[in-house]
């Protein structure tokens, strides 16, 4: 059985749709964390080395981060075919959606929103107004 590492109002949350739409079983592990302001404290019963979520432990397997964990659960239970598998076409997209949104546009808008300068030509992610045209492109292009 999947035991989500949990705390509300984080980013954790997504699995609980991920893990309903998938069917498969898991139990929520409620944990505290850091806060923002530098409060709060680490659970040791969560496994993630930074003490953060989402973590998710299948048996005794840990994956920690979000593309692991939804590249994780939908390798494991494919039944609904949230996730193409590994011969399938679209799994390069797949790939690189769970990659980009992670290491590009989690950053990209976390500097927008907290007023930082995107280090030029140097950073793994890019301005607001230059991703937000590729995604805009890409996503019109059907579903």
């Amino acid at each position: 059985m999947i035991t989500l590492f949990h705390r509300p109002r984080t980013r954790s949350t997504r699995f609980i749709f991920l893990l309903e739409e998938l069917q498969a079983p898991y139990q929520i592990h409620i944990v505290t964390t850091r806060n923002r302001d530098g409060s709060g404290a680490v659970d040791p019963a969560n496994p993630h080395p930074h003490g953060k979520v989402p973590a998710i432990s299948d048996d005794g397997v840990i994956v920690f981060e979000s593309p692991a964990i939804a590249l994780y659960l939908t390798d494991r239970y494919p039944r609904n075919r949230i996730g193409p598998l590994p011969a399938q076409a679209e799994r390069g997209a797949y790939l690189t959606w769970l990659a980009y949104y992670t290491g590009v546009l989690e950053p990209t808008f976390m500097s927008k929103f907290m007023n930082v300068e995107v280090p030029s030509g140097t950073a793994g992610w890019v301005a607001v107004e230059e991703a937000m045209p590729f995604v805009i492109q890409r996503l019109s292009q059907g579903p």
